[in-house]
């Protein structure tokens, strides 16, 4: 290319040397005043003509019929440009290809899961089929059944109707016969608190007053200071309610407590100077009455607070209460530290 035409052009118009070589030419070459001097000097010149062979290289031209401003213009940007711009236009063609096909690619796996049929059941596999309304296509004398049992493989899971679990029925009252000692035993019984049960080698029994040693012979326990075990028996007369029982019940227990473990811990000693009483013997040598003994008095006092009682039985001071029955409460539930 020639470096006097590329100098002579315009960078906004790349045919600014045509316009500026056909101006002259029809205004001095062609006008008929304009003398032979003048207009062999204004004539074109080879080297201008030269230079508009360019516009036919094909290295400066995009495309047929391209007419831009970058057409003619120098530079490695221009050039490539130049190059690659069919390329470039093919290459967009090529990606709105690849959208579409991978559009169509998904489209077709869609549509090919939702259509794809259920496979068929395994050879070994036994399926109960059942109609859409299991109720309405039993006869109406049918029985319906609890559960439908399903079958797979060998192993066969059937479905299991939880019963319905009525509440425990509250028990009833005991019927107490009171001409029996043993019901009314058994009644009594249940209103002491206190675990008489846990006492080694203790019982108790429940007899007429028929066998009574004397008339107004309540009930005596046999026992040895200082070792658990022995038998407390309770004379049940005729009429007498089951509070009293269980009130004589428990003060023959005390009994039993007060031999086993109080006498062998001292407690005596220390029940006295609670109450400030200090009697020449603590219980009497003879089954008889107990109200003037601290035995009775302890006996009383431990039926008073693990059953219905038997009140202000003894003649020796009142039931203890507040700081009296503190202080000897360890001693009416030895189990107490």
């Amino acid at each position: 290319m020639s470096t006097d035409g590329i100098a002579l052009l315009d960078p906004d118009d790349p045919f600014q040397i045509w316009r500026d070589l056909q101006e002259p030419a029809d205004d001095r070459v062609t006008h008929p005043g304009t003398p032979m001097p003048e207009r062999a000097t204004s004539a074109p010149k080879v080297a201008d003509l030269e230079a508009l062979v360019d516009l036919d290289d094909p290295r400066l031209v995009l495309s047929d019929g391209y007419v831009g401003l970058d057409r003619r213009r120098t530079g490695w940007r221009r050039s490539l440009s130049r190059v690659t711009y069919l390329p470039r236009r093919t290459l967009f063609r090529l990606d709105v290809l690849v959208v579409l096909a991978v559009v169509a690619v998904i489209t077709g796996a869609v549509l090919l899961v939702t259509t794809r049929p259920s496979p068929a059941p395994h050879p070994d596999v036994t399926v109960a089929a059942l109609p859409a309304n299991p109720l309405g296509a039993l006869p109406r004398s049918a029985t319906v059944p609890t559960s439908v049992p399903t079958t797979v493989a060998t192993t066969t899971v059937a479905t299991t109707t939880v019963p319905t679990v009525a509440p425990p029925p509250v028990p009833a009252a005991p019927v107490i016969d009171p001409s029996s000692p043993q019901s009314m035993g058994a009644a009594a019984l249940a209103l002491v608190r206190y675990p008489w049960q846990q006492l080694p080698g203790y019982s108790i029994q429940f007899l007429p007053i028929s066998e009574a040693p004397s008339p107004g012979f309540y009930g005596n326990t046999n026992f040895t200071w200082g070792q658990p075990g022995g038998v407390s028996t309770i004379y049940v007369y005729p009429g007498e309610t089951v509070d009293r029982v269980a009130g004589i019940t428990a003060f023959e227990i005390g009994h039993e407590v007060d031999a086993a473990y109080v006498e062998p811990q001292e407690g005596h000693d220390q029940i006295e100077s609670i109450l400030g009483i200090h009697p020449a013997s603590w219980a009497p040598e003879c089954d008889c009455a107990e109200q003037g003994y601290l035995s009775g008095w302890f006996a009383a006092a431990f039926s008073d607070y693990w059953s219905p009682g038997v009140g202000a039985w003894s003649t020796l001071a009142p039931p203890p209460t507040g700081a009296t029955l503190d202080a000897v409460l360890p001693w009416l539930d030895p189990r107490v530290p």
